[in-house]
């Protein structure tokens, strides 16, 4: 006999997850998964979201799952980034431009011809950072892009896929928070930094709230897949938002950190934080599902380590996870240390060890060489900069942290998880490595009337994913090491300080 389930897509930066689970007896039981690569695609030199991979990806996972039972709905998140704008004919104008494409390198000196970064700090609340899709957006306008002069309507890439699955338009609020496209409080469109940036505010439709009914799979990508009819909801369209929605026992005393390709780390709080502090450390405020806010910040996370996994792979075609861990716990001592918040690594680099080499070199530190020396000197920067963060936070909030709730894929590297652990001081209690997944099928159950509150969304999460805790173990050396990297000023968190490392 046939199942019926819920099906989740997860599109990260670099990996597509799909996951169908099934409801019962207040549990959810993920039943079937789907993944394939997603990489971006590179065309006359820019690099592009690969919107067709993408497409061709939902079908094939939506027709293994159908295979096997019937499909009550479908979600999809997103990563954080990314949009697409309709001509007035309703047709894609162009495929999206990859958040990391080298064409914002220069994008944030023209945005402070319009706003000091402090002052477009307090009219979005969120850190002025290149990648986000608000500077994208100003790039088309700069470029006076077809999307400019085109342009209709305004997708965010969740939404987008929805569209050309359903034909329906629509915004879902989370991802446009995370676009950094809504005022303050996350309320409606910013309306007068459109204005001074000459964003056309025209092309902004609607904001929905997640947790409701998009469409139905129609058009060309039902009748091909044999898949109209299939209910479409909107999720939380932010992955992180999603995720934090299945994270095991996340409340006050908890910060939260999301291990995919970025590090998404923060907290709860109860209206974004706009002051000071937060600026000086770049914290951002995001707008979650249920009028939920999160004051967090991002960093680079295994973006990193996979650019250097493809530079390894060339001379170790089936070099995995494992295989690096092996390595860093049989490496020698660390003395080295890489501020992965720093501008420069967020952004495609051809020749990534040089450019680690470098940035080595000009903080004055000892050079790495070799995988198991560079993984090692990764993963510690990574927990190093993770312990940092905790301080600014727990200073910005006044709160002292008892836990560290870590989810999505990064929790299965149980070496990091510990290194955080111990680095930080603090337990780390390990979600679903398929988080994002888990909370857009929690979503659709909500939706459908069977959890209708974040309470009984949060016990749902709690009978179907069993926690694993890492206890943190006392250390001289993490204290040392990050007592040192203090002193050196490597954390410093300063708009200008990829400029003056060159200058220096």
């Amino acid at each position: 006999m046939k199942e019926s389930f819920y099906v989740a897509a997860d599109i990260g930066a670099t990996r597509i997850k799909m996951a169908a689970a099934v409801y019962k007896k207040g549990r959810l039981h993920v039943r079937e998964t789907y993944s394939q690569d997603n990489p971006p695609v590179r065309k006359q030199g820019h690099e592009f979201a690969d919107i067709s991979r993408m497409m061709e990806a939902l079908r094939q996972g939506l027709e293994k799952f159908s295979a096997k039972g019937t499909c009550i709905s479908f979600g999809i998140d997103t990563y954080g980034n990314g949009y697409g704008l309709l001509d007035k004919a309703g047709n894609l104008i162009q495929e999206p431009h990859h958040y990391r494409d080298r064409r914002i390198d220069s994008v944030m000196e023209n945005v402070r011809r319009h706003y000091a970064d402090r002052q477009l700090y307090e009219e979005t609340g969120n850190i002025p950072v290149k990648t986000r899709g608000l500077f994208h957006l100003y790039q088309d306008v700069l470029e006076m892009s077809p999307n400019i002069r085109f342009g209709d309507h305004f997708l965010p890439l969740s939404n987008l896929l929805e569209y050309l699955m359903t034909g329906e338009k629509g915004t879902e609020r989370t991802i446009a928070s995370v676009l950094y496209l809504l005022d303050r409080m996350g309320e409606q469109w910013n309306y007068p930094v459109f204005h001074e940036l000459g964003i056309p505010a025209g092309i902004f439709g609607p904001i929905s709230e997640p947790g409701k009914k998009t469409g139905e799979i129609s058009g060309g990508f039902g009748r091909e897949s044999g898949l109209t009819g299939i209910p479409v909801i909107t999720v939380a369209g932010h992955d992180t938002e999603s995720a934090l929605l299945a994270a095991p026992g996340l409340d006050g005393s908890s910060a939260f950190v999301s291990l995919g390709t970025s590090f998404i780390f923060g907290a709860r709080v109860e209206a974004p934080v706009v002051n000071d502090q937060s600026f000086e450390n770049h914290f951002k405020n995001i707008r979650g599902a249920f009028g939920s806010y999160s004051l967090c910040k991002d960093f680079p996370g295994f973006w990193i380590l996979e650019r250097m996994m493809e530079h390894w792979r060339k001379e170790q075609p089936d070099l995995s996870y494992e295989t690096i861990c092996r390595a860093v716990q049989s490496c020698g001592k660390n003395t080295s240390f890489i501020h992965v918040s720093d501008d420069r690594f967020r952004v495609t680099e051809a020749d990534l060890p040089s450019l680690i080499r470098e940035y080595l070199r000009q903080t004055g530190q000892k050079p790495v060489e070799g995988l198991g020396e560079t993984a090692r000197c990764l993963f510690e920067s990574y927990a190093l900069q993770l312990r940092w963060c905790l301080d600014k936070l727990s200073g910005i909030t006044g709160v002292e942290y008892r836990k560290l709730v870590a989810v999505n894929g990064g929790v299965k590297n149980r070496l990091l998880l510990q290194m955080f652990a111990d680095a930080t001081g603090l337990p780390v209690i390990a979600g679903s490595p398929l988080a994002s997944a888990c909370g857009n099928l929690l979503m659709q159950i909500s939706a459908a009337g069977e959890a209708g509150t974040p309470e009984e969304m949060n016990q749902v999460a709690a009978r179907s994913w069993a926690p694993e805790t890492y206890e943190s173990r006392s250390s001289s050396y993490w204290v040392e090491r990050y007592q040192i990297i203090k002193q050196k000023g490597l954390f410093r968190e300063t708009l200008s300080w990829t400029t003056e490392l060159k200058q220096n």
